[in-house]
C-alpha cells in the first residue's frame, strides 16, 4: 500500500453484566529502519528475530531487523514467489505464511498466501527457501465484476492471522471503514474466501498478530483522510474463531500522518509495530504497552479504566471507573444494522460511577453501545 489514505466487541445475553476496562501507553520509538526497509507492511517475531518485508513492487525477500539499530541482520529470498503486493505476514508454530493479497484496485483475481517452513527461515546457513501457494478469490456472488476507481472498494486485504487449522482474512474496506473477517485452509489449494462476521473498526486495518498465549489479537492500521491518526484494536474474551464476539479496545494513538502496517507481539504485554517511509515520516520501529506488568500472563486485563453495562427492568445501567475528578464521556447507542438510535454526553466522576438510560422503546433484538473517553472506544453487543 504505497497512498495513506466501534469496534464490534462483545455478544451476552439479557441481564448478563459485562465488564470491559483497558488503556494503553503511549508508543515509544524503538529506533529508526534500514531503508532497504522503507516500505515495511508485515511483522512477526520468532525465535528474538523480528522479520519484515516491503509491500507491492519489492524483491520476494523477508528480512531480519537489528531490534536495537534498525539494521538488516540478514535476508532470505523466497524463490518461486513475485511480491505482486505482500501485505503482511503471521505464523503458527512450524510455519510462515505471507499475504499477498494487497488490492487497492479490486481487480486482482490473482490473490496468494505463501506458506514458508519456519524452520528454513530460522537456518542462517539458507538465503533462499521455497514456498508451498494458497490461492484464493472472493466470492463471486458478491465480489463486483468491475470497480470504477482506486480506493473505491470493500475488498482490499492487508491483514491476516493464523489461528488453530485455518488462516483468519481482515479486509481494508475504503468505503465503509469497517474490517470484514474472511477464513481460509492452511493447505496449498485453491479457495474461495467466504465473509464471517464484520467489525466497525472506524479505520483502514492494515496488519494483525495473534497470541497464543493471552488468546488475543491485535490490529492496526490508520483513519482514512488528514490528519490519518494511527489506531490499535485489540480482540479478546472471544469464543472460538468468533473474534468480534469477545471484548475489543479501540484505541487513537498520537501518532498522525504514520502509515502503521504491521504489528507483532512482543511478548504478552507488549507489541512491536512499524509505518512505512511516508513524506516526512521515516520508516520506524515502535512498541507499545496494553497490559500491567504485574497480570497473570494466562489473563488480558487492560488497564486503568473500567466499562460495564447492565440491562435491567428495561433500563440499561452503565458504570464506569472514572480515573479522575470527572469524566466526559459519549455514550453511542446502534442498532444491527448500525442505524445509531441514541447518542448522550454523559459525566462520570469518583462519587458518582453509574448512569442510566430509559431502554424500555427498544424491541427485541441485537444492538450495541458504545462508549468514548479521551482517546478510547469500547464497544459490545447485547441482546434486548
Amino acid at each position: 500500500m504505497k497512498n495513506l489514505n466501534n469496534c464490534i466487541s462483545f455478544f451476552f445475553l439479557l441481564c448478563i453484566n459485562i465488564h470491559v476496562a483497558g488503556q494503553f501507553s503511549k508508543p515509544i520509538i524503538i529506533t529508526g529502519l534500514s531503508n532497504t526497509v522503507n516500505e515495511t507492511s508485515g511483522l512477526i517475531f520468532h525465535k528474538s528475530e523480528l522479520w519484515t518485508h516491503n509491500d507491492s513492487g519489492n524483491k520476494a525477500v523477508l528480512y531480519s531487523i537489528d531490534t536495537v539499530s534498525g539494521d538488516i541482520i540478514r535476508s532470505v529470498e523466497i524463490k518461486n514467489a513475485n511480491n505482486r503486493d505482500w501485505e503482511d505476514l503471521c505464523k503458527d508454530q512450524k510455519y510462515a505464511y505471507i499475504g499477498d493479497f494487497g488490492n487497492n484496485s479490486g481487480k486482482r483475481d490473482d490473490l496468494k498466501i505463501y506458506k514458508i517452513s519456519l524452520s528454513d527461515l530460522s537456518d542462517i546457513n539458507k538465503t533462499s527457501i521455497k514456498a508451498e501457494i494458497i490461492n484464493f478469490t472472493y466470492d463471486k456472488n458478491i465480489y463486483p465484476p468491475k470497480f470504477t476507481k482506486k480506493h473505491n472498494t470493500n475488498f482490499d486485504c492487508e491483514a491476516f492471522i493464523a489461528y488453530k487449522d485455518s488462516l483468519y482474512l481482515f479486509s481494508k474496506n475504503w468505503i465503509n471503514q469497517k474490517t470484514y473477517l474472511y477464513a481460509l485452509p492452511k493447505t496449498p489449494g485453491t479457495y474461495t474466501a467466504n465473509l464471517r462476521d464484520s467489525l466497525d473498526s472506524q479505520g483502514l486495518i492494515c496488519g494483525a498478530d495473534y497470541n497464543p498465549n493471552t488468546n488475543t489479537i491485535a490490529l492496526i492500521g490508520y483513519i482514512k483522510g488528514i490528519p490519518a491518526p494511527s489506531i490499535i484494536l485489540i480482540l479478546y474474551d472471544y469464543i472460538d474463531d468468533n473474534f468480534f464476539s469477545g471484548k475489543t479496545i479501540r484505541y487513537e494513538t498520537e501518532l498522525s500522518g504514520y502509515q502503521t502496517e504491521a504489528i507483532a507481539f512482543k511478548d504478552n504485554y507488549n507489541l512491536w509495530f512499524t509505518n512505512e517511509k511516508l513524506l516526512a515520516n521515516n520508516q520506524t520501529l515502535f512498541s507499545i504497552n496494553i497490559q500491567s506488568k504485574n497480570e497473570n500472563t494466562n489473563q488480558l486485563k487492560l488497564r486503568p479504566y473500567s466499562f460495564d453495562t447492565n440491562i435491567s427492568n428495561q433500563e440499561l445501567h452503565i458504570h464506569f471507573d472514572c480515573p479522575s475528578k470527572k469524566c466526559k464521556t459519549k455514550i453511542k447507542l446502534f442498532d444491527k444494522n448500525d442505524n445509531k438510535l441514541i447518542k448522550k454526553n454523559l459525566l462520570f466522576n469518583k462519587s458518582n460511577k453509574t448512569r442510566i438510560i430509559d431502554i424500555s422503546d427498544l424491541s427485541n433484538g441485537d444492538y450495541s453501545i458504545q462508549i468514548t473517553y479521551k482517546n478510547h472506544k469500547i464497544t459490545h453487543r447485547f441482546v434486548n
